[in-house]
């Protein structure tokens, strides 16, 4: 076996260190292959991995979209839908919640659905005192968030009622379901309704239908009175606002009837409905902020703006929250629309 030269040579001639040395050559080649693709492949799980949650949002868009062509829905169906979704979705992300938190255990269960419910705390003011905390705490973890577009009826007056809403963001009008569809008053962020079919176990008093994009937080009944039981003075202090809201929407119709129970010195303005920020402004300016802030949510989801146009009129504020609106509200022409909806994929 002949020694290597100190110096590179060209391996001309078949010596054995030239044999050696292309051997090493090829090993060494063969070696840096393997390494550079379990590089790359484990870059490439990363990746995957890291945006799973995406890349299911995006496959069940996918798969949406051709459910809603092949049942051919309306176009304006179809925004609607994505809209939800979206909104829903808000970070691009989909997660089977029931699913994790399956997974553990019932204390790490209640504290992960206690942080997703802390928003209701912090939005409603009888919530947000210290008196009713730890019923908030019990309360925010048996909530549901839910989204309402414009123009949804929420609750149907005479009808059994089986859950409460919380307002997080949004303005609804609560009406009379009669010919006139007359409005009784209109509510924003911070204010409760629902609860007095839920607490004094009568049929809806009124009907609600929601003037703008809302997200809402819903109790079912059922859980809203098993958490009441642990709680006698929040269940007192909620029958008692219930009562008197019904008394109040009573007189209110039957404010000539002897047989109407009079109400009491302060009962004609909502107790709760005042301690929010939008109590005793106009209902289009609330309204006009609420659209604003939607359309610019709207904006950071990449979703395509559906054009309506309401009229601005300036009414009487009513006692139980925000003026009602005016009578004269009206959507802009549908050719607009229609234009906007067919670009939709």
């Amino acid at each position: 076996f002949e020694t290597p030269p100190f110096t590179n040579a060209s391996c001309d001639a078949a010596t054995d260190w030239c044999s050696v040395e292309h051997w090493i050559t090829l090993a060494c080649l063969y070696l840096g292959a393997v390494f550079y693709s379990l590089l790359i492949s484990s870059i490439s799980s990363i990746i995957q991995t890291a945006s799973l949650a995406s890349r299911q949002f995006e496959e069940k868009l996918i798969q949406l979209d051709d459910y809603m062509r092949s049942k051919r829905l309306p176009s304006s169906l179809r925004e609607k839908v994505k809209d939800y979704f979206h909104l829903q979705h808000a970070d691009g992300k989909l997660f089977n919640e029931r699913e994790i938190l399956d997974m553990v255990t019932p204390i790490l269960r209640r504290e992960i659905q206690y942080f997703n419910g802390r928003g209701v705390a912090d939005k409603i003011p009888m919530l947000s005192s210290v008196a009713h905390k730890f019923f908030a705490e019990e309360l925010a973890t048996v909530i549901q968030s839910t989204i309402a577009f414009t123009d949804e009826v929420l609750m149907k007056e005479r009808t059994i009622g089986d859950e409460m809403y919380f307002i997080n963001s949004g303005v609804v009008d609560i009406y009379l379901d009669d010919n006139k569809q007359r409005i009784y008053c209109t509510i924003g962020d911070g204010c409760f309704f629902g609860e007095v079919s839920v607490l004094l176990g009568i049929r809806r008093t009124a009907s609600v239908k929601t003037r703008t994009q809302c997200i809402l937080y819903k109790v079912a009944k059922e859980n809203l009175l098993n958490i009441l039981k642990d709680f006698p003075e929040t269940a007192v202090d909620l029958r008692r606002i219930a009562d008197i809201r019904r008394r109040r929407l009573a007189h209110h119709l039957h404010s000539d009837e002897s047989c109407v129970e009079p109400l009491l010195p302060g009962e004609e303005v909502d107790s709760e409905d005042r301690k929010t920020d939008l109590f005793g402004l106009d209902a289009d300016q609330a309204v006009h902020s609420k659209k604003e802030a939607f359309e610019n949510n709207r904006r950071q989801a990449r979703i395509k703006k559906r054009p309506t146009s309401y009229g601005v009129q300036t009414q009487q504020r009513s006692p139980g929250g925000l003026s009602p609106p005016p009578n004269n509200l009206r959507r802009k022409s549908r050719a607009n629309l229609i234009m906007e909806k067919l670009n939709i994929v």
